[in-house]
């Protein structure tokens, strides 16, 4: 398994590194680069791309594959603070991202190895006192993009056109619940979003008027203290849904059943502290957690049809990691 881990360090350290993970749960490391702070990576149509997140501005990173490892082929800045998310869609050659500082949402075109024009830039709520953006959720058909901002409570969005935005509609959360990051259902009817202020999944039916149908807390009964919402991803076959919890520094399992509705099944620690980005192997069988706070990646072994976590695979030493893919094969 081939991976791409970025964090929160400064120069000189490597920020950003590649591994090759081998079955035994040990990692080889095959290619780093030094960049301030790439909190976020993704991979598509053969480049890699990263960011730098400052608080009061950003700057966006082009890389291509290079034998073993990537070369830098370009990179531009963006005015918007703590970019703290992207998504690339080949369909539109355009690279979205979502700036938590300032609740910036901007699109640039990707030409043939350069970033090209600013598509789209905005402040969302541009009246608000406060607004953070922080996700950017693109569907399988690449003509929408799902944007959640946590402290307007609300879920915007967006059709798109040749890398440009327009906003179709905007959906109100529970006030002060805080939606960070979302995720589709299988068949894109349904949408779920992690809530980092009230530790929540709230469950959207996009195609009834995207009616409110649950909201789930992600913590156990006996937990007591404070604790703020991450991410969340699916098992391989949609039958289980896994939560990260920063504070509590946990696991929470949910397996999905009718109507889409989640049932708590149980949690299991994160195995360090501050969990805040997670990925799903391939082929189902691995969890792979960043604690940013304990500097460290841990993978996890799962029971791909039942969900249950069946211990630790391996642990990887990396400075606040907060990044992670899983390089695509072929």
């Amino acid at each position: 398994m081939k991976l791409i881990i970025s964090g929160y360090g400064a120069k000189p350290e490597a920020t950003i590194r590649a591994y090759t993970m081998k079955e035994d749960g040990s990692f080889q490391e095959t290619w780093q680069d030094s960049l301030e702070s790439p909190s976020f990576v993704c991979q598509q149509d053969g480049y890699l791309f990263t960011v730098t997140e400052h608080d009061d501005y950003a700057v966006i990173y082009l890389y291509g594959q290079k034998e073993q490892g990537y070369e830098l082929l370009d990179q531009k800045r963006i005015e918007g603070g703590a970019l703290c998310h992207i998504t690339y869609s080949p369909k539109n050659k355009a690279l979205f991202g979502a700036c938590y500082g300032g609740g910036v949402l901007f699109s640039v075109r990707v030409e043939e190895d350069r970033f090209g024009e600013l598509l789209h830039h905005e402040i969302q709520g541009e009246h608000a006192a406060l607004t953070r953006v922080h996700c950017v959720l693109l569907n399988q058909g690449e003509d929408r993009l799902i944007t959640v901002n946590i402290a307007l409570d609300r879920i915007l969005i967006y059709e798109i056109k040749d890398g440009y935005l327009s906003l179709k509609r905007s959906v109100k959360a529970p006030s002060g619940s805080g939606p960070r990051h979302a995720i589709f259902s299988q068949d894109e009817t349904l949408l779920y979003v992690i809530t980092e202020y009230s530790n929540e999944i709230l469950l959207y039916d996009l195609h009834q008027g995207d009616q409110l149908l649950q909201r789930i807390s992600t913590l156990s009964e006996q937990f007591q203290g404070t604790s703020n919402c991450s991410t969340l991803c699916f098992s391989r076959n949609y039958k289980y849904l896994y939560a990260a919890n920063r504070g509590a520094d946990t696991i929470a399992i949910f397996s999905v059943v009718q109507d889409g509705k989640l049932k708590y099944l149980e949690e299991f620690s994160c195995a360090g502290k501050h969990p805040r980005h997670m990925i799903l192997s391939q082929d189902g069988s691995k969890l792979l957690v960043c604690n940013q706070h304990s500097n460290q990646l841990v993978c996890f072994l799962l029971d791909p049809e039942e969900g249950k976590m069946h211990g630790i695979l391996g642990r990887l030493e990396f400075a606040a990691p907060s990044g992670i893919l899983q390089v695509q094969e072929g």
